[in-house]
């Protein structure tokens, strides 16, 4: 064999060394559960709810769990232990996937503060930026915390009127008459009546040092535009909904979209932000499609023309959603005849077959529509993503006129426009 031939050679065994070397590269995840009985641990994506979706669970098999997989894209997830699903919740730590090799040591939930993760620049960088938030923030909210606490443990953290509710709602076990008595409470809350003075001192002292939290994250999203800033990013759009500045949202989409320009991520922020953004009030409804239960695709436009009609995001699964949805009827019963509707979009898992037997029992008399395992993203729409539901009271020009409204506002709405 000459030179040129040797070479060649040479050349083209590195190039499917390094082009194999690159294929191979996959997520390993390895570790250890410390003085814990579970049997597995959870992964759960940012989009996904634990309770019903097709999430990562990895067995643990005596104290030791191992996992492979190849990713696209690195993503965040968070970790909890298995019976997190059968309890409703539990603690969890925040985790990012590369295609590296991750290895985590896990305690029971309540030492979870003593959870680590080596392995990958993304779980390092996320390390770095919790020591800081805990060197600048968190020891000055702990005191905070201790002493709350220590006025919960004695009876001292809430006003009179808010133990009134609370015990009311303690006794009640009819979810028609809850959702009087968590409307009760959302209103203390607004007003600040909820907590004692005591209380509310320490109350507004952490508000303000979460403040400066905000801001700080604020800056490090401007800053270093990763994927763990996206991480927050996105915790904001979905837990943080109602205090979102919605303008640094969009700033925050454009620069760190620039910078992940192929990511899922993309998508799934950007219904968020038209989620948060198109569903106050005064703002135009969002258009969609969805079957009903012969399957009929029915476009929500061509439903609500000219009628004042209440949006009802419910599903069978979701007690508030169906108590709430009841306590419309004899709403509907007093204005369905004088331009008023109601449409219905029952969020189903798997199949139609719990909405089948409940609309037969129940006989809701209005129209309802099926979204069936999140298909159409009409919860996303609409801005609630990860919950039971919601429900908007739109005009018949289409502008949204209240959302979540209760009975009694929907009709003196309806007694205004529908004389």
């Amino acid at each position: 064999m000459n030179v040129f031939s040797r070479l060649t050679l040479l050349i083209l065994s590195t190039l499917f060394f390094n082009f194999s070397s690159k294929e191979e590269k996959t997520c390993q995840i390895a570790g250890t559960v410390i003085n814990s009985d579970t049997q597995s641990i959870l992964l759960v994506k940012p989009s996904q709810d634990w309770r019903f979706d097709p999430i990562i669970e990895i067995p643990v098999i005596n104290g030791k769990f191992n996992f492979k997989t190849k990713l696209e894209n690195p993503e965040a997830v968070k970790l909890f232990l298995g019976e997190a699903r059968e309890k409703g919740g539990g603690q969890y730590m925040t985790l990012f996937l590369e295609n590296e090799e991750i290895i985590l040591t896990i305690h029971p939930e309540g030492d979870f503060d003593k959870n680590t993760a080596q392995g990958g620049q993304l779980n390092a960088e996320y390390s770095s930026y919790k020591q800081a938030v805990e060197l600048k923030f968190m020891n000055r909210i702990k005191p905070l915390d201790d002493s709350a606490n220590v006025l919960f443990k004695n009876n001292q953290f809430h006003s009179t009127r808010m133990k009134e509710v609370l015990a009311e709602l303690e006794k009640t076990t009819s979810q028609d008459k809850n959702i009087i008595h968590y409307r009760k409470l959302d209103e203390l809350r607004e007003k600040g009546l909820d907590m004692t003075p005591e209380a509310k001192v320490l109350s507004d002292k952490r508000n303000e040092i979460i403040k400066e939290l905000k801001a700080y994250q604020q800056n490090y999203i401007e800053q270093n535009p990763t994927l763990v800033s996206y991480s927050f990013f996105l915790q904001d759009l979905f837990f943080d909904k109602k205090s979102i500045d919605i303008n640094f949202a969009k700033s925050n989409y454009k620069n760190l979209s620039q910078h992940h320009p192929d990511h899922p991520y993309n998508v799934l922020a950007l219904n968020l932000i038209n989620g948060i953004d198109n569903t106050k009030i005064g703002k135009q409804y969002t258009d969609f499609s969805a079957p009903d239960l012969d399957g009929n695709i029915v476009k929500l436009s061509d439903k609500i023309k000219g009628k004042v009609v209440l949006l009802d995001l419910w599903a069978t699964w979701c007690g508030p959603c169906i108590a709430k949805s009841k306590t419309m009827l004899p709403v509907y019963n007093e204005y369905k005849d004088k331009g008023f509707t109601i449409i219905g979009v029952a969020g189903e898992l798997n199949n139609t077959n719990s909405l089948v037997k409940f609309l037969k029992r129940e006989k809701w008399p209005w129209l309802n529509l099926v979204e069936l395992d999140k298909q159409n993203n009409i919860w996303q729409k609409y801005g609630a993503d990860n919950s039971g539901g919601a429900i908007f009271l739109i005009d018949g020009d289409g502008k949204i006129l209240a959302k979540d409204p209760t009975a009694e506002e929907v009709r003196k709405e309806l007694e205004i426009r529908l004389k």
